[in-house]
């Protein structure tokens, strides 16, 4: 072989070999690339081996050609390792993990909603689904005791199961079917029943331990109390097009999702080939507690039965389309009940956040209240409403009641419900300093309640008002509020003067009762004098006892409010004729308010125009809702007697009590809470014990029971 082709053929070689090692770097082939550069250096090292093995003795040849087999073989053994080790890693991890790898999964449960008094209002409750493997009717190992298992489940009635259950199973095995349900929604109490029941009667068999072949497959059904009364406060849960479990789309529920959840986790352990020892390489993940933390409302679930309860009878009564209804401390923005009732059933929204409405003269008490604290008008400043009527830019505005005529005070204005006199009242204010006490009463503004989805005020600066803007504004037109942010002003009128943020929740705890967050009282703002607060009380007191209110009036008690009677917005045409949003904000006690009650019906019926005014349809439910409210409040009904220590004027009294017998037990059924106050209030000697509101129902000491040594006199008023 001449030495030109040796040349020739060792560079043929190199191209072979580099465009080998180019193609399979293209293909990222890289261990056929690590075989190949292998092979070359073996190659390489086996042909300078053999260039001199004829020069060798017999022995060394026979050395040289062990040495090549063994590392011919070394390499085979390496070339494999690092296959297995580096390039097809993957594939014999999973091959293991199928063998010794087990997955443990484990689930919390979402979060609980509680009421302010510990009523659970939305929670979860485990259900099952039995189902068996019917093919396994075929196993001798398995028929006996499946079949007596479902035989025992059927004699039990524990759950509702087809007495020819046996027969189909039997029917389901020939045809090797593999899935069968035998009862679904089993909660927790009837399936450890079931379980006591298999387990006792295979213990009387003399079987020690035994696994029945019936399975169960648990899930978490979310269970809301009162459901029609909560949906759309609460909310709830459903699987979205994205989610592996289900989440709040709406309320509640919704907006405190991230505290709601669950929690999920997935524990690996490997395990030995007898599955019972668990290897030292298993890893695990501990989480405290895999539940979503519980909610507690600011709701007392009593109020809202009583809000609800006392509006759906006007509702029906009424025929009204919707109604909505708030009962929140004015002292710290705690909503305490909610309602929102509607005609139509596919209404998701809650239109007390998320709708907004002209609030007609439930209006008037705040652009008051702003004039008087800026001094413009004062209590006793007098209007002249004429007949009726007045003419604003070739605008006529009139009363909504005809007799409301001449020359009226403040406080006639606010009693007999003005728009004339609201009018004169709006006249003193610039449209800016309007508009600057609009937004100081949060009527600009989101009120920022812990509510998802509050719908944002529609609002148009000043500078863009017509010149009629203002003046319809004062008597509650040509402005939209929400319910919620009505419902926050009016308390900073009756409160003092201040504003505060109004909200749901009032604490989240974990499942050890451990506060991680807690929401408190927030002052958003001074709107108003405190003495301009207390006179606005007493005026809207007035409105109640002697006004457009007195339907709302509850006898012996203080209560204030404000009707309300808005025509309803029908677009450029201007208003719909005949229909209403009829609305009255109330407040008691009238000296220092606890309560604050918005109630609301959109569209009510009536066979005659006044029974679809507010005074008429919404002023006795608030009464109604504020008697048994004081009824319920044992600081209310065990103090009636302090808090009417100013009252004025009893109407309707029923007859004389007099003490003409000396100290005799004089008869108390039927007379009112004033007459005995009249009868026994300054006597420093006895100590009245007063439950209830209404007319004197029972008496302690009984009528004609010496009084010589009594100390407390009991009286019950219904």
């Amino acid at each position: 072989m001449s030495r030109h082709f040796k040349i020739g053929l060792t560079i043929l070689l190199l191209v072979i070999v580099s465009l080998l090692s180019i193609s399979l770097i293209y293909n990222k082939k890289f261990f056929l690339l690590v075989v190949l550069g292998l092979t070359v250096v073996y190659t390489i090292f086996l042909l300078i081996s053999i260039r001199d093995m004829k020069k060798r003795s017999t022995f060394t040849k026979r050395n040289r050609i062990v040495i090549f087999i063994i590392t011919f073989f070394i390499m085979i053994i390496f070339l494999r390792l690092v296959q297995i080790q580096i390039f097809d890693k993957s594939k014999y991890v999973s091959m293991m993990n199928s063998q010794i790898l087990s997955v443990n999964k484990e689930e919390g449960e979402r979060g609980i909603i509680y009421d302010s008094t510990g009523k659970k209002l939305a929670f979860n409750k485990r259900l099952y689904t039995m189902h068996i493997n019917p093919n396994l009717l075929n196993d001798e190992k398995y028929s006996a005791d499946l079949l007596k298992d479902v035989e025992l489940i059927v004699e039990s009635k524990l759950v509702k199961i087809d007495e020819n259950i046996i027969k189909e199973l039997k029917e389901m095995a020939s045809q090797n079917k593999k899935y069968k349900v035998l009862a679904k929604n089993i909660d927790d109490d009837t399936k450890d029943k079931i379980d006591e029941l298999i387990e006792t009667y295979h213990k009387e068999q003399g079987k020690k331990s035994y696994k029945s072949p019936i399975v169960y497959d648990k899930s978490i059904e979310r269970i809301y109390y009162q459901e029609k009364e909560y949906e759309k406060l609460i909310g709830m849960v459903k699987f979205t097009d994205n989610s592996t479990s289900k989440l709040g789309i709406s309320g509640i529920e919704k907006q405190y999702e991230d505290y709601l959840v669950e929690r999920k986790r997935a524990i690996s352990k490997l395990y030995g080939l007898n599955k019972k020892t668990i290897l030292p390489l298993s890893k695990d993940t501990v989480y405290s507690d895999l539940n979503g933390k519980n909610l507690h409302l600011t709701i007392d679930s009593n109020i809202n039965y009583i809000l609800n309860d006392e509006m759906k009878i006007q509702f029906e009564e009424t025929q009204a389309r919707e109604a909505y209804g708030i009962v929140m401390d004015p002292n710290s923005g705690r909503i305490l009940g909610i309602a929102a009732l509607s005609r139509d059933k596919k209404l998701l929204r809650n239109n007390i956040f998320q709708s907004q409405y002209e609030p007609g003269s439930i209006f008037k008490p705040i652009i008051v209240s702003a004039a008087l604290n800026e001094g413009l008008i004062s209590k006793n400043s007098k209007f002249d409403v004429g007949n009726g009527s007045i003419v604003k830019y070739r605008k006529t505005i009139k009363e909504s009641s005809r007799t409301t005529k001449g020359v009226l005070t403040t406080t006639q204005v606010i009693m007999k419900s003005s728009n004339v006199g609201m009018v004169l009242i709006s006249d003193y204010f610039s449209d800016q300093l309007f508009e600057e006490y609009l937004k100081k009463f949060g009527l600009y503004d989101k009120t920022n309640i812990d509510f998802p989805d509050e719908l944002k005020p529609y609002t148009i600066p000043y500078q863009k008002w017509d010149k009629l803007k203002k003046n319809n504004m004062a008597f509650g037109q040509g402005i939209v509020v929400s319910p919620i942010q009505m419902a926050v002003a009016f308390s900073a009128v009756v409160n003092g003067g201040t504003m505060y943020k109004p909200y749901l929740v009032d604490k989240i705890t974990d499942n050890d009762g451990v506060v991680i967050m807690r929401n408190t009282p927030e002052k958003v703002r001074e709107v108003i004098k405190p003495e301009v607060s207390e006179m606005v009380r007493g005026m809207m007191e007035e409105t109640v006892s002697a006004g457009t209110g007195k339907r709302a009036y509850i006898e012996g008690y203080r209560l204030g409010g404000k009707t309300g009677t808005a025509q309803l917005s029908a677009g450029k045409s201007g208003y719909e004729k005949n229909e209403y949003l009829a609305s009255f904000i109330g407040f008691f006690p009238a000296d220092k308010p606890k309560y604050v009650v918005l109630v609301m019906f959109m569209r009510p019926q009536g066979d005659a125009q006044f029974k679809k005014f507010g005074g008429y349809v919404s002023a006795p439910v608030v009464g109604n809702i504020a008697r048994r409210i004081i009824k319920d409040d044992k600081v209310l009904s065990q103090n009636i007697s302090k808090l009417n220590s100013q009252i004025g004027t009893v109407q309707n009294t029923k007859k004389a009590v007099t003490t003409d017998e000396g100290n005799i037990m004089p008869d108390l059924t039927g007379i009112s809470l004033r007459e005995v106050i009249e009868l026994f209030g300054n006597d420093e000697d006895i100590e009245l014990e007063i439950t209830g509101t209404g007319l004197v129902k029972e008496q302690q000491p009984k009528a004609g029971e010496d009084l010589e040594n009594v100390s407390k006199i009991k009286i019950i008023l219904e």
